[in-house]
């Protein structure tokens, strides 16, 4: 009998193997947003160790950023205003810095702006902000104006980009590299990275050249060469199995096979509600996974309560396993370890 799915579309329910019995155990992924729980990672690492704290002003890393100022956006008459308050370095884990997605805004001031700095193509790549160094990427980025004032509203955006600059700042060492060292070579993510190397390319997973249903074309980044700065939002590749076990040691509380990477107590930091009063704006649940009942700690979607949300998961529980998502929408670490991976968002 051939194999259906209701979770494929038409066309590949045709075909006589689903499609991920088509692809090797050791296939390499561009994980998009799945980029972004990497990097938020990588900042608490430096947290912990006294390097960065939350409420750092972003501008005493990336001194371009000080003196920001915040587009009046459809306001006809008037210009940019100051900030009422410097962004944060909590700011940018939780999306409240004022930076957006040029791909996602409706504020032209700001899309035009980021185009400019080279964060956006309106008629190229969606998502793909690496065709700039990284210095070249904060520099441009500190001429756009803000989307809104920072603290004020979430809105899922280049935050995570900017806080993969501030790593590197506070590190010394490019993202990937600081990665290498202190998550992906300690977890044994051998295939994580911000490129894929020639020897591998051919593990590399590929969609349809067009989108069976739409015919529109699928057109993906480019990632079998180095880019110009390692996208901590949307640029590393990775595998099914070396994301795993990046997701089941956040489910352990920060530690797996021995090695540890968070404490508990920064796990648990990292999967509580950090909006509160904040406006949730289009919400975390309803714009990354189409569910109500969810709100954000530090670059992770956080589940509220048991029920409300559309999908079966518990709320985060006080030990740090949370129902909470090391990827904005992407990925869910559910309690007692299980991971879950809905289809939605960038």
């Amino acid at each position: 009998m051939e194999y259906r799915s209701p979770f494929h579309s038409p066309a590949s329910q045709r075909l006589k193997q689903p499609i991920w019995a088509r692809h090797s155990d050791d296939a390499i992924f561009r994980i998009y947003s799945m980029t972004k729980p990497l990097t938020s990672v990588a900042a608490l690492i430096l947290m912990e160790e006294g390097r960065l704290q939350l409420a750092d002003q972003v501008h005493k890393f990336l001194p371009e950023f000080e003196g920001l100022e915040v587009s009046a956006g459809e306001d006809a008459g008037q210009g940019p205003e100051p900030t009422d308050r410097p962004m944060t370095v909590q700011d940018l884990l939780r999306h409240t810095s004022g930076l957006a997605y040029g791909e996602l805004t409706q504020n032209e001031a700001v899309k035009a702006a980021y185009a400019e700095a080279g964060a956006f193509n309106p008629d190229g790549m969606a998502f793909d902000a690496r065709g700039v160094s990284g210095d070249e990427q904060v520099s441009g980025l500190s001429r756009a104006p803000l989307a809104r004032q920072p603290g004020t509203q979430w809105e899922y955006s280049l935050s995570t980009d900017v806080l993969g600059r501030v790593v590197e700042k506070v590190s010394g060492q490019r993202l990937g590299d600081f990665l290498e060292e202190r998550v992906f070579g300690p977890l044994q993510m051998e295939d994580s990275g911000f490129h894929v190397p020639e020897n591998a390319v051919t593990r590399l997973a590929e969609p349809f050249t067009t989108d069976p249903g739409s015919q529109e074309p699928l057109p993906m980044i480019d990632v079998s060469q180095p880019p110009a700065n390692d996208s901590g939002g949307a640029g590393a590749v990775s595998s099914a199995g070396d994301y795993l076990r990046f997701a089941q040691m956040l489910a352990s509380d920060g530690e797996l096979d021995s090695v540890r990477i968070l404490s508990p107590t920064t796990v648990r930091l990292m999967a509580s509600d950090h909006l509160g009063e904040i406006d949730p704006g289009a919400g975390p649940g309803q714009l990354l996974m189409g569910s109500p009942g969810y709100t954000f700690g530090l670059g992770v979607m956080v589940r509220e309560n048991d029920g409300i949300a559309s999908v079966p998961a518990r709320k985060a529980s006080s030990c740090g396993r949370a129902t909470a998502g090391p990827i904005s929408g992407s990925t869910r670490i559910r309690s007692r370890g299980r991971v879950h991976v809905p289809t939605r968002g960038p």
